[in-house]
């Protein structure tokens, strides 16, 4: 699209920041754009706007989707995360952690047929930390039931002490085990690299 160049005497200002004097217009739609507005391509400078329009035809993704990538990427993670509190071996949970990523982002990726979204890659390792704090979560209330099961086993039937599950404890445990952390962050980072690298 060419635009006719204003006067060389007149000012001109960018459109979005209308305090910022510029010459420079998108060599798409013409729109007049300061230095933090550019985006430089392969074909030369573009506003924000006519980039985001060329990214989103790749974006194909429905609402749907973003349901079912969070739903899968949970439901996966809270198994890698009671396994990763399980392990508590921060070597093999580091080492666990790059493959299970990559296999959560594999299978969340097939269910929806490949189709990414803009923010597939955020909302698949949001559900990432989500999932991995509640399978953490729910291998230290496993551990302590257990634990209080057999600390109760001893006394007779009608003598077991009413003892409450600490679960002010189960979640200051659950937040501070090294190994879980590290599995939530590793599986979080690739399946996000994974989304928006695509397929």
């Amino acid at each position: 699209m060419s635009q006719q160049s204003p006067p060389l005497d007149e000012v001109t200002y960018c459109e979005v920041h209308p305090t910022k004097e510029t010459s420079l217009r998108c060599n798409k739609c013409g729109r007049l754009m300061c230095a933090d507005c550019a985006v430089s391509t392969p074909v030369g400078y573009r506003c924000k706007q006519c980039v985001r329009q060329h990214e989103d035809r790749f974006f194909t993704a429905t609402q749907n989707d973003y349901v079912i990538v969070a739903a899968i990427c949970v439901a996966l993670s809270v198994v890698g995360g009671f396994l990763a509190s399980l392990v508590g071996f921060i070597i093999l949970v580091v080492i666990a952690s790059i493959p299970v990523g990559g296999f959560i982002a594999e299978v969340a990726l097939r269910a929806v047929q490949r189709r990414r979204g803009r923010y597939s890659g955020q909302v698949g390792a949001a559900a990432v930390v989500v999932g991995g704090f509640i399978g953490g979560l729910a291998q230290n209330y496993s551990a302590v039931s257990s634990a209080l099961r057999q600390a109760t086993a001893q006394f007779p039937a009608d003598q077991v002490p009413d003892i409450p599950i600490p679960f002010d404890l189960i979640v200051q445990t659950t937040f501070s085990d090294i190994g879980l952390l590290i599995f939530i962050g590793l599986a979080a980072y690739f399946v996000y690299s994974r989304f928006r690298l695509g397929a």
